[in-house]
């Protein structure tokens, strides 16, 4: 193996015999375009349980991947299921090798058991008038206060996640076009998003304020589109810290670990969507795949999931979706991937 070709920030990070095989599989997860971060936290926590077990060869025995397993309980269903995962494609690959290695058996992928938070569309007018009547309460200007309002309204309005929301860039956002372009996915596919009439003017509000901050390259192509006063972008835990403070503003109550969550304007999103398609009109079941591209589903299946969500939210339109949801064969595929 050519260290050279290992990435910098991570190949001093492993000790272990694994240790070249692990920089490997990375190099090999890397090329082919993976996101590295759950990946290399795995890996490390593999890495130090090597250390500490004293284990000597690499090959390793299904004694071994369970003496690994029972050092991680405690965690949570999901977070067991994506070590092994992990664990489970690290040890394919030294097969591969040619090295003897048991392969672990997967437990059964946990179920969703979070019910999202729907907003009302009073709710929603609560919430971003709240938002634009947020007042810094200490000088500090890497709050990320300036963007909360437009964010806020950016996550309703196109149903985008907002991990994309805070990666977006300004050669991401075409005022010409009215369409925003998403580039770093969760699913590794770009989509295009449309500028409606009312975000248009948000953005365009936003924009005259931004402009006027005394930071240099504010408009480079390459320079964060959602930015605290000091042109440094945002993160998810400070647009969470606001959001909590706005709903306690507007008197929405808040449970930690239920909700409502920031990213419950996405699953307001679709809802609202497949309400209002429903109202014009059209044929709900088609309607799924436009939806399932717009907020960036691997399979239409997953969204599937916010026509049961729908139904409950409006009554009404029990009949429409009661025939798609439980009738109709699903549109499914074989993938890891959670509807949120």
């Amino acid at each position: 193996m050519n260290n050279k070709t290992v990435h910098s920030s991570y190949k001093n990070d492993f000790k272990s015999i694994f240790s070249p095989y692990i920089l490997r599989f990375l190099e090999m997860k890397e090329m082919s375009g993976s996101k590295l971060d759950n990946i290399l936290a795995t890996l490390r926590e593999f890495d130090r349980f090597v250390l500490a077990s004293g284990l000597e060869s690499v090959c390793m025995t299904q004694s071994d991947i369970t003496l690994w397993r029972n050092n991680i309980y405690g965690k949570k269903a999901t977070t067991i299921y994506m070590k092994f995962c992990i664990i489970g494609q690290f040890c394919r690959y030294l097969v591969k090798l040619g090295i003897p290695c048991y392969v672990p058996v997967y437990p059964r992928k946990p179920k969703e058991h979070y019910a999202p938070y729907i907003f009302s569309k009073e709710e929603l007018d609560d919430i971003f008038n709240a938002a634009d009547e947020l007042e810094l309460t200490r000088r500090d200007f890497r709050v990320k206060i300036f963007s909360i309002p437009v964010l806020l309204r950016l996550l309703y309005s196109t149903g985008m996640r907002i991990g994309e929301a805070a990666n977006l860039k300004n050669s991401d956002v075409d005022m010409v076009s009215r369409s925003i372009i998403i580039r770093d996915s969760k699913n590794r596919r770009e989509r295009l998003l449309p500028i409606n009439e009312s975000l248009f003017k948000v953005f365009e509000q936003y924009l005259v304020k931004r402009d006027k901050l005394p930071l240099s390259d504010i408009n480079s192509p390459d320079s964060p589109f959602l930015v605290s006063l000091d042109g440094k972008p945002f993160k998810r835990n400070s647009a969470t810290h606001w959001f909590l403070l706005i709903l306690e503003k507007c008197k929405i109550n808040y449970t930690p670990g239920i909700g409502p969550r920031i990213h419950d304007l996405r699953h307001t999103f679709a809802v609202h969507a497949l309400n209002k398609l429903a109202e014009e009109g059209l044929d709900m079941y088609c309607s799924l795949p436009i939806l399932s591209v717009a907020i960036g589903h691997k399979c239409v299946s997953d969204t599937e999931y916010y026509l049961r969500i729908t139904s409950q939210v409006y009554p009404d339109l029990s009949e429409v979706t009661s025939n798609i949801s439980f009738s109709q064969p699903s549109l499914s595929c074989n993938n890891n991937e959670t509807t949120d």
